[in-house]
């Protein structure tokens, strides 16, 4: 067991509407050995969101595996560096298998520029000063970084401190230790979203972060619904 751990932050803040944004959680991070590259890591940690909302059932069976590793508010995973201190111990791991098993497969969420451009300024800023949490040294929001980027305010934003596991990363937000209203793991299963953009990297405190920015639109632009696409097309049509 690390005599000192690092307590790191587990972060959501989110801007789509009817949602509202989560307060953070903690775990306790781990040394970072063999860091991916950036560009393997992203990908990475996209594939395991997707494998996770594309599979329900299956990520509910990862949790029970994990499960059996917890030792009151410790988790010592075999062959791991360190042993994880937790805030509810095994708690929310059963609330996380009782949610998933309810959630049927979601959309897989693409790749997308101005996200993903979004997410890189954030950590490109954090790599450098050391800060943590959403907002940028200026006070701007994840909703201001993909305007500045050519984008629209509705998207969410998640960042991981410490982790360079990629599954481990989806299951800290899943589980949600720590956090009451449990508003990574809804966000990360929710039906309408379709985007995401990911950037991960170095931090000079947490030795390593990622940032997820996700929205329902490539560029956080507002769904348009059916009905007035097919009124528009209609009155052109006619013209």
């Amino acid at each position: 067991m690390l005599a000192m751990p690092f307590v790191i932050a587990v972060d959501l803040a989110l801007r789509l509407p009817g949602m509202s944004p989560d307060a953070s959680s903690r775990m306790v991070q781990a040394p970072v050995f063999g860091v991916q590259s950036a560009v393997s890591m992203e990908s990475a940690v996209l594939a395991e969101l997707n494998r996770a909302r594309a599979d329900p059932a299956a990520f509910a069976r990862t949790l029970r595996n994990a499960r059996g590793y917890y030792r009151g508010n410790l988790l010592a995973r075999p062959g791991a560096d360190v042993t994880y201190l937790t805030q509810e111990g095994v708690a929310p791991v059963d609330e996380a298998i009782a949610f998933v098993d309810h959630e049927a497969p979601r959309a897989t969420l693409t790749p997308a520029v101005i996200l993903s451009e979004a997410a890189a300024d954030h950590q490109a800023e954090q790599r450098s000063d050391g800060s943590v949490g959403h907002a940028g040294a200026d006070g701007s929001t994840p909703a201001d970084r993909v305007l500045r980027r050519g984008g629209n305010v509705y998207v969410g934003e998640l960042i991981t401190y410490g982790s360079t596991d990629p599954a481990d990363i989806v299951r800290q937000l899943v589980v949600d230790d720590g956090v009451a209203d449990r508003g990574h793991r809804r966000l990360l299963f929710d039906a309408s979203l379709r985007y995401a953009g990911v950037s991960c990297g170095s931090h000079p405190v947490y030795r390593y972060m990622c940032v997820v920015t996700v929205g329902r639109t490539p560029d956080g632009q507002p769904l348009r619904r059916t009905a007035r696409i097919g009124t528009a097309i209609g009155a052109a049509q006619r013209s």
